[in-house]
């Protein structure tokens, strides 16, 4: 295999030095027959010279194409040369002897430029390396421009975050601002309620005068024309109801606002205690409110379960991920069920909607960060990675079983001293 073919009536000097040549050289003559084949052509097709000499080259070396498709011979870089072409110099395949293809780049020179049929010079070199590399470098670049999306992505929650955080200090803010008014008007709704008291038995008095007839008739007659264009009968009754609804209305901005701090929890980010997990989640469905009304019909069922080590702001945002995608996979109406139950060492918060559902192709991606199935602009797909890192943070772990079309039901399940155990770990 290491033997060359002899040029013929060549000088001993010209073998000597085409077979030092790293390259491969082929000598092929009018019909595409090889006339010399060089030690490095022998070595990198695998055929001894005496294969080679006499072969046709495209028969022998280029039979088909790379993808296994055929290579019909007019398409071959050596039909230019045969008519009368004077060079080409293109990246092609040969085959070797184990069926193997060889990337290779060809310079292919006429032995008589201009003259059909005059044979050529075929020089050819092995380029599966520099292939390879320059494979390596387009997947290099991909994965470049892949991370540089991701870090884009990133860089954008992060931005995201800040307004977050910015969002909740803000509403810490607000609460403590409205807390002062709702103050006010709640302390001068009492206030109210005892004066319309002290006029309401005033007035029972003047009915008890008018009854009894110490009224003289003038004084009479004027009251109950005064009774008519008041409807005093209604206003009785209405200004006792009105007084209700406003304090009830009173007690639910106090209750929204008071929500707002707990969720927010300005000051404790990160102060793990002793958190009772109901208490969070009548804050997070305070908060969300506005997302159920008039879709969601929420169902509570809660055990009896004892307080859990955690970090209530983070758990209220774990609540708030999972219950807004529950909200948000409702389209008309639909049922939440909010679930609490204590299973050995472990509470479990089960989040059950009647929602759309998820597909089986996706569900095992939902965790994934940026993996979103909303539109553009509806969502970063963080929600969920977050919550997941959230929970095993804290020692414990979420499940979802999903039915498209039927909903979703997601279980955090959370140890009672998760918390305490990651601690000793160090802060987080």
């Amino acid at each position: 295999m290491s033997q060359a073919c002899p040029l013929p009536a060549a000088p001993a000097f010209l073998t000597c030095l085409l077979d030092t040549l790293t390259e491969g050289a082929l000598g092929i003559d009018g019909q595409h027959l090889i006339t010399y084949a060089n030690r490095a052509a022998c070595a990198l097709l695998g055929y001894s010279a005496q294969a080679l000499c006499g072969a046709s080259l495209h028969s022998l070396l280029q039979p088909r194409h790379a993808d296994g498709s055929a290579y019909p011979p007019e398409q071959s870089p050596f039909a230019w040369l045969e008519r009368g072409g004077a060079f080409c110099f293109i990246e092609d395949v040969f085959w070797q002897a184990n069926g193997q293809a060889l990337d290779v780049e060809i310079t292919a020179n006429p032995l008589r430029p201009g003259e059909p049929g005059a044979g050529a010079v075929v020089i050819f070199r092995d380029i599966a390396e520099r292939k390879s590399n320059q494979a390596a470098l387009l997947k290099a670049f991909q994965d470049l421009d892949t991370l540089n999306v991701r870090l884009e992505q990133a860089h954008g929650q992060l931005l995201q975050n800040e307004k977050l955080a910015s969002v909740g200090q803000l509403a810490a803010g607000m609460a403590h601002e409205i807390n002062n008014p709702i103050g006010f008007v709640s302390s001068n709704l009492g206030s109210l309620d005892k004066h319309i008291q002290a006029l309401l038995r005033l007035i029972e008095h003047y009915e008890v005068l008018e009854r009894d007839g110490a009224l003289a008739a003038p004084q009479l007659e004027s009251l109950a024309l005064l009774k008519r264009s008041i409807d005093y009968d209604y206003l009785r009754e209405d200004v006792q109801d009105l007084l209700q609804e406003s304090r009830q209305g009173v007690e639910r901005v106090r209750r929204i606002v008071k929500s707002l701090k707990d969720f927010s929890r300005e000051g404790v980010e990160y102060q793990w205690g002793e958190i009772d997990l109901h208490h969070c989640l009548e804050s997070t469905l305070d908060v969300l409110a506005r997302e159920f009304d008039g879709r969601c019909e929420l169902h509570r069922e809660y055990g009896d379960i004892p307080p859990v080590f955690c970090l209530a702001s983070e758990i209220n945002q774990v609540f708030m991920s999972v219950l807004l995608n529950a909200a948000q996979s409702i389209q008309t109406r639909g049922r939440i069920t909010v679930r609490t139950t204590l299973e050995g060492e472990r509470v479990v918060i089960s989040i059950e909607d009647s929602g759309c559902g998820i597909a089986p192709e996706v569900l095992p991606n939902i965790f994934d960060p940026f993996f979103t199935t909303r539109s553009v602009g509806q969502g970063s797909g963080l929600g969920l990675s977050v919550a997941y890192g959230t929970v095993q943070r804290h020692g414990g772990d979420i499940e979802v079983h999903s039915t498209p079309g039927a909903g979703t039901r997601v279980r955090i399940l959370l140890p009672l001293r998760g918390g305490a155990a990651h601690l000793q770990g160090g802060k987080p």
